[in-house]
């Protein structure tokens, strides 16, 4: 056998050998892979509408407790007085708030006033006890409601399957006793479950009964309806044979029947285009191979052996002294390489004595050729290797830098949001006329959240803590107001959970001291909140004693903070000060926190140049403690009023006059407010009606451009983050039309406050931008700016 022939069939036996492990590995490795990705698929939609149902629920809840603690309601349970329903609850509030039914109920659990939507009537009418059945009315008694500080469900009404949520009726301070509880409920209908699938663009059936699941319509498995579920779990049926997987939930209502079960039917798509791929590679795989083998045995015949053989001819002619003939010289079956082996042995002779005076001279040249070789090779590897981490350094830090970036501005957003509520619902509350007592209570409000948005600020800076660029801002301050304003402001938790707090500061120190008094106060307050997170029972002390003796202007002080609630394991003593870290999982599950707060004060009590640690046992309480120095003044006497450092800068806020838009007669302020969260648009709403103007509300961009087709507003506030349409694109959207309307002032606000995002929203065409939570008295100075002076007065 030839050579030609030799290595062409060795190389054909490699290829099929090569064509059919790869089919082997695919089938069995690779297309597995593709079915488990669609089972996962399959379940996490199942996940997306449980958690959709469960954002329903929360949603519902809001709207109870906003009805429930609202002094109006409070009063309307005793008075009865018909112009608060009137007034406060028509038909048509329930249908601009999407609510199908609201009552009122007292502590006896019978109705004191409710209404709910007739589907087939398309009319709201009065709400009968009997609406459901007798354990659910057990369920969401009164007094179970009042225990649990609310409550919502699923419920199988007389009118259908509705989401229900209860929550009890108190004064706007949380304060009782409880008059009874408000109750609102949304249909769970058809409609519902259409509008969840179109938002998370899924679809899945609502399953009532099994002759309505193996209908023509739905041509359900009776597997997928019959098959039992534990309750909050995803079961998932599988049916390839078919093509097909069927996961799916139990909605279970309050009396533990269940209500209906949502399926969510899914193409196995991965796994026939994983099928179809694999054939198609081993298809290529094929083709390759085969253009591979005749293009390297055609190679093999042009390049290697015709050279061969002439080669032979002319070896066998120089042996015989013959000049070389052209006459074609009959080739043998016998191996072309050995017929050209065996005619150069006779040269061999001829050039051994030239070989060997190469070789010494090949030799010496090899060796030093080596030598630089070598030299260059390790001075490349080097090289490479060098160039390699620093590549893998650079992709490492730029990932870095984006999670970083993007996590900063979705916590952000997601932070300042809800705190926009907080804030600004307390400066309107502090506008109100309330009582000593509410006033008090309402500036600790004010103090806890102005504080929170200090904490907020540094947190969400995370590059600003780890390069050490946070800046002390030393001031004189009184050591016991801050003491007072900590305990103060954290009182009311402790009260709530029956705690005593207390606090004791020895009366040798001096009282006013020199330092950063809203570090030193954010340490404090971070590990009283701590201890009254973890703590159920007994109490928290709050002492301060010298921690060193005087030496001249500098006084050494200890903050120690003593708990008596569930005490830290020696094992995680060690890393309860790292960032993002509690001492075990289920204490974080029940006491809730990302494990930040312990991580912030280690950092600012060394910036402080001062020291932390823990005395603890499991079970037996905690007590954190810092040390700072504090520098006493040269003189006893109190800072002036401007610069009172004593001062919380919550109670100097409050203090400020905050500029007011006034109206009056046709110089009324007509507010366009684009904004999605309900929250906010209720304290914008507020803000401008309590001050004479009008404002109306779109929950997104396109409501926002099908309003501007009939109103004029003078001003539009525009949130950035909606559904449908976002901000910018609705901006750029105002912008385009073709009338006045094009320039009417847009304003941003948003929750979005990082570096960068006021330049992209002035790019995209809007005025100004003012960030969440909202600052009134900058909103205020912005709209004057924009504004013509003839309907804005300051």
């Amino acid at each position: 056998m030839s050579i030609q022939s030799k290595i062409g069939s060795l190389l054909t036996l490699l290829f099929l050998v090569l064509i059919a492990t790869s089919a082997v590995i695919l089938k069995t490795v690779v297309e597995p892979e593709f079915a488990d990705l669609d089972r996962e698929n399959t379940i996490h939609r199942s996940q997306q509408i449980q958690n959709t149902l469960n954002a329903e629920l929360k949603d519902l809840k809001i709207y109870s407790s906003d009805w429930g603690v609202w002094d109006d309601t409070y009063e309307y349970m005793v008075t009865k007085d018909p112009d608060f329903i009137s007034g406060s609850a028509p038909d048509d509030t329930f249908l601009l708030t999407d609510i199908h039914m609201m009552a009122f109920y007292d502590m006896n659990n019978d109705i004191v006033w409710g209404r709910w939507f007739d589907k087939e009537a398309d009319s709201f009418t009065d709400l009968d006890i009997t609406f459901v059945d007798a354990k659910t009315r057990s369920v969401i008694s009164p007094q179970a409601v009042v225990a649990n500080s609310g409550m919502s469900g699923f419920a199988q009404t007389t009118r259908g399957p509705m989401m229900i949520a209860a929550h009890p009726i108190l004064k706007s301070n949380q304060d009782g006793p409880a008059r009874g509880i408000a109750i609102t409920g949304r249909f769970l209908d058809q409609n519902r479950m259409e509008k969840i699938a179109e938002d998370l663009n899924a679809e899945f059936n609502t399953v009532f009964s099994l002759d309505q699941s193996i209908s023509e319509e739905q041509n359900l498995p009776i597997e997928v309806i019959t098959n039992p579920l534990q309750p909050g779990s995803i079961g998932l049926f599988d049916a390839q044979e078919n093509g097909m997987l069927y996961s799916y939930v139990d909605i279970i209502a309050m009396n533990d029947v269940k209500l209906m079960r949502l399926v969510h039917p899914h193409e196995m798509e991965i796994l026939s285009k994983g099928q179809f791929a694999i054939s198609t590679v081993l298809q290529l795989f094929a083709a390759f191979f085969a253009i591979a083998l005749i293009f390297m045995v055609f190679s093999l015949h042009q390049i290697v052996l015709n050279p061969l053989g002439t080669l032979r001819r002319k070896i066998n002619a120089m042996k015989r002294s013959e000049t070389l003939s052209t006459e074609t010289i009959p080739e043998t079956q016998s191996n072309e390489l050995l017929l050209a082996l065996e005619s150069f042995d006779a040269m061999e002779t001829e050039i051994r004595q030239h070989q060997s005076e190469l070789e010494d001279k090949v030799r010496d040249r090899t060796h030093w050729l080596q030598e630089t070789n070598d030299r260059l090779e390790e001075e490349v590897i080097e090289r490479q290797r060098t160039e390699e981490n620093l590549r893998a350094a650079k992709i490492e830090a730029e990932q870095a830098s984006r999670s970083k970036s993007e996590f900063l501005a979705t916590m952000s957003h997601e932070i300042r949001t809800p705190m926009n509520g907080v804030v600004g619902m307390t400066n309107l509350l502090l506008e109100s006329k309330l009582d000593e007592e509410q006033l008090d209570y309402t500036k600790s409000i004010k103090n806890s959240a102005d504080h929170l948005l200090l904490l907020i600020n540094d947190i969400l800076d995370i590059s600003k803590l780890d390069a050490g660029v946070s800046k002390l801002e030393v001031s004189d301050f009184k050591l016991s107001e801050i003491i007072q304003s900590v305990t103060s402001a954290q009182e009311p938790k402790a009260l709530s959970k029956n705690l005593t707090l207390r606090s004791e500061i020895d009366p040798s120190l001096p009282d006013w001291v020199r330092n950063d008094p809203t570090r030193l106060r954010q340490v404090l307050f971070n590990l009283v909140g701590n201890a009254i997170k973890f703590t159920d029972t007994g109490h928290i002390k709050v002492s301060v004693v010298p921690h060193k003796p005087r030496s001249g202007n500098i006084q050494w002080i200890k903050c120690s903070v003593e708990d008596t609630g569930i005490g830290i394991s020696e094992a995680d003593q060690e890393r309860i000060f790292e960032r993002f870290t509690q001492a075990d999982g289920s204490s974080s599950r029940k006491h809730g926190g990302a494990g930040l707060g312990l991580s912030i004060v280690k950092h600012l009590s060394e910036q402080m140049n001062g020291e932390v640690g823990l005395e603890s046992s499991l079970g037996n309480g905690s007590t954190f403690w810092f040390t700072v120095p504090l520098e006493i003044p040269d003189t006893d006497q109190p800072p002036s009023k401007d610069t009172e450092p004593n001062k919380s800068v919550v109670e100097t806020q409050n203090q400020q006059t905050t500029g007011t838009i006034s109206s009056s007669g046709n110089d009324q302020l007509h507010v366009l407010i684009v904004e999605d969260n309900k929250i906010n648009q209720m304290l914008l709403t507020k803000f401008f009606t309590k001050r004479g103007h009008l404002s109306d509300v779109a929950f997104n961009g396109l409501e926002a451009l099908e309003y501007l087709k009939h109103k004029d507003p003078d001003i539009i506030l525009m949130d950035i983050q909606m559904p449908e349409m976002d901000g910018i694109e609705a901006t750029k959207a105002i912008r385009k039309l073709n009338s006045a309307k094009s320039e009417i002032p847009i304003i941003a606000v948003t929750a979005n406050a990082m570096k960068g995002d006021r330049d992209t929203y002035i790019a995209a065409g809007m005025n100004d931008y003012v960030a969440k939570p909202v600052d009134f008295d900058q909103l205020t100075k912005v709209i004057s700016q924009h504004v013509s002076a003839k309907k804005v007065h300051m």
